[in-house]
């Protein structure tokens, strides 16, 4: 259920302390304790999503980023990005849920219900169909190369263009001539 989802209970679980203060959300680690500062000054809403963030580097990540080099600071960044997505709007929880048709009023019902923002909320969805739409892509192509696999070698098929290339090449092998050979002038 949504509902289940909030900081108080995740942190808890994981034994994580959350505190709020005037500053950048940020995850720091002291001797084997890990501890969240959430934004105080952001909306309910994005302050959930800025633990999300968070709490991804706090499971996934190690390190101090302020030593390290920028290409690895961004894949960190980029990584607590799609964790968020994925934490603050399960699919194994939208799938028990009956939703709009309309994908304005779904993401704003998934924005109310998960209490995220319409932002992260429609980021969520259109991530979804993108990757249904590639799975759908993924399933014709594989369809189309088991086909193509499956014709013969038919020759009626072919152009007369095609017919006089192959005749040709054929000519030539019964001659031995090898591919690539001075021949290739023939053609």
């Amino acid at each position: 259920m949504p509902s289940q989802l909030c900081m108080t209970h995740l942190a808890a679980k994981l034994r994580i302390w959350v505190y709020t203060m005037d500053m950048n959300s940020m995850a720091i680690e002291s001797n084997g304790q890990f501890s969240i500062n959430v934004d105080r000054r952001l909306s309910p809403k994005e302050q959930w999503e800025d633990f999300l963030h968070e709490l991804c580097h706090v499971l996934r990540h190690s390190g101090n980023q302020m030593a390290m080099p920028d290409r690895y600071v961004n894949w960190q960044e980029q990584d607590a990005s799609a964790f968020q997505l994925y934490a603050a709007l399960p699919l194994s929880m939208l799938r028990n849920l009956a939703l709009p048709e309309n994908k304005n009023e779904l993401i704003a019902y998934l924005s109310e219900e998960f209490q995220v923002t319409y932002r992260l909320a429609k980021a969520r969805i259109d991530q979804i169909e993108r990757r249904v739409l590639q799975g759908s892509l993924d399933y014709e192509f594989q369809q189309y190369t088991q086909n193509q696999s499956n014709k013969k070698y038919d020759p009626s098929n072919w152009s007369e263009a095609t017919r006089l290339i192959m005749n040709k090449l054929e000519f030539l092998k019964s001659r031995g001539v090898p591919a690539g050979g001075k021949a290739n002038r023939l053609l």
